[in-house]
């Protein structure tokens, strides 16, 4: 089965769910009857706002499994990036599902039995321990990822000397296609790597693909004393100068525009250069 088939199955599974759910909520209390089998007479009014809890948490994962190509199929002429278009489905499923939680516990908590009232609040106290320490950290960690943009799906990152691409960020981590890792040069390593957001907060955050498509980037080659140091580093130059000499002049001003401050031109290389580091042989 293919993803786009496994999509759609699961969205009928969902649906077929909830509504066998009021199906057999409406034969229990007697709304409905089948033929051939006796009516059923169930009393739920003392487990009424628990069958609305359920009801509200069933519909709310069948609305969202409707809802996500038609997501897809709405955004996909507006945002360039199908990343993009997931990330934004993600933010609004988290309002969803913050919105059908807070109506479960107030329906939970507002019904006046004490048992229920101390159910929910030991259903909070438990939720506020879980997240308290680590996940809470990385809670903060992606909030301050949302608001002030440190990284977004498709963005080429390294945070904790992990590099990779990023395929998924939820509320407590960030997935990332590993790029480099235990390989030589900056290659697929065909890994999926999963970093917690308390990262983002902890220590530093590299952008590959924040502010323009290009990174500076060096080749480093051993030239013996007795070699002619002119001669090489003028073939260097003409190497460099070969590849990504008329790239760096086209896009100049490009990246000039990206500078913060204007004496930010005085060290950042606009050319090819070489840099010599003389060592011990």
């Amino acid at each position: 089965m293919n993803p786009e088939s496994w999509k759609k199955a699961r969205a009928l599974l969902w649906v077929l769910v909830t509504v066998l759910f009021i199906a057999a909520l409406l034969f229990f209390t007697g709304a409905i009857t089948l033929p051939g089998l006796p009516s059923a007479q169930v009393d739920l009014r003392a487990y009424q706002p628990w069958v609305f809890a359920v009801l509200i948490l069933l519909a709310t994962k069948a609305l969202l499994e409707v809802l996500r190509p038609v997501f897809r199929a709405a955004l996909r002429s507006h945002v360039r990036y199908e990343a993009d278009i997931f990330a934004h489905f993600k933010l609004v499923s988290y309002v969803v599902w913050a919105t059908a939680l807070l109506l479960v516990v107030s329906i939970l908590a507002g019904t006046g039995a004490q048992q229920n009232l101390g159910l929910s609040i030991g259903l909070i106290s438990a939720a506020l321990v879980y997240v308290l320490g680590e996940p809470l950290l990385s809670f903060v960690g992606w909030m301050v990822i949302v608001t002030m943009r440190l990284y977004k799906l498709g963005d080429r990152i390294e945070v904790n000397n992990t590099r990779g691409y990023v395929v998924g960020i939820t509320p407590l981590n960030t997935t990332l296609r590993e790029f480099g890792g235990s390989l030589a040069g900056d290659i697929h390593t065909g890994r999926y790597v999963t970093i917690p957001n308390s990262q983002a907060v902890r220590g530093n955050v590299y952008n590959a693909t924040k502010d323009t498509p290009f990174v500076w980037d060096q080749v480093t080659i051993t030239v013996p004393y007795q070699s002619d140091a002119k001669a090489a580093e003028a073939m260097l130059l003409a190497a460099a100068e070969d590849v990504v000499g008329p790239l760096m002049r086209d896009n100049r001003a490009r990246i000039r525009d990206k500078y913060e401050f204007e004496d930010l031109r005085e060290y950042v290389s606009e050319e090819p250069m070489v840099l010599w580091n003389v060592r011990d042989a």
